[in-house]
């Protein structure tokens, strides 16, 4: 098992030997994991999204007009995405809010609603597991949000050296899949 990044502000835990079609990765966000249910992802899927967000959060970028706290910030945005009803702030700023949305990832991110608010050199991570079922079928959202702030050049250096193992390992499954075919 290899950790990129902390467990306490922004990591990826991959294990390798589990699955040899799929990468294992556990993913921790303010020292919550946030796929406990299912860590199993597809090799492709997982590289196009690390390099997704990268591609997004790579440069500093500072934090939107109507940014207060991350857990206001994750309030804002959470509403936007599940109710009918807009926020004053988010009326106007769907863009932005969009903008910010993280982790989406597939299937073994599903339950998880996952925002990264950018701050200049800082990102603060802002999200919430959702019972099964989520809040579209009518299962209750309980609690405050799990949130870490952590530096721009820690959260990149971690999907950097994430983005480099899946990529590494998907060549090496690849090539194993061909030489067995």
């Amino acid at each position: 098992m290899t950790l990129f990044g902390s467990r306490a502000g922004f990591g990826l835990e991959f294990h390798i030997e589990q699955d040899p079609g799929l990468l294992c990765v556990d993913v921790f966000v303010g020292g919550l994991q946030v796929n406990t249910w299912d860590n199993a992802f597809y090799p492709p899927l997982l590289v196009k999204k690390l390099k997704d967000e990268l591609g997004r959060l790579s440069a500093p970028t500072p934090s939107p007009a109507w940014f207060t706290s991350p857990a206001e910030a994750f309030r804002i945005a959470e509403s936007r995405m599940y109710d009918d009803t807009r926020t004053a702030i988010s009326y106007g700023h769907e863009e932005d809010l969009a903008r910010c949305e993280f982790l989406e990832w597939g299937e073994c991110t599903d339950q998880v609603t996952a925002f990264a608010f950018p701050d200049g050199d800082w990102v603060h991570l802002a999200c919430r597991v959702r019972e099964v079922g989520g809040p579209d079928s009518g299962t209750e959202i309980r609690g405050e949000p799990t949130v870490a702030s952590v530096s721009r050049t820690a959260l990149v250096e971690t999907l950097e050296r994430g983005l480099a193992t899946a990529e590494r390992e998907w060549a090496v499954r690849l090539a194993a899949m061909k030489g067995r075919g």
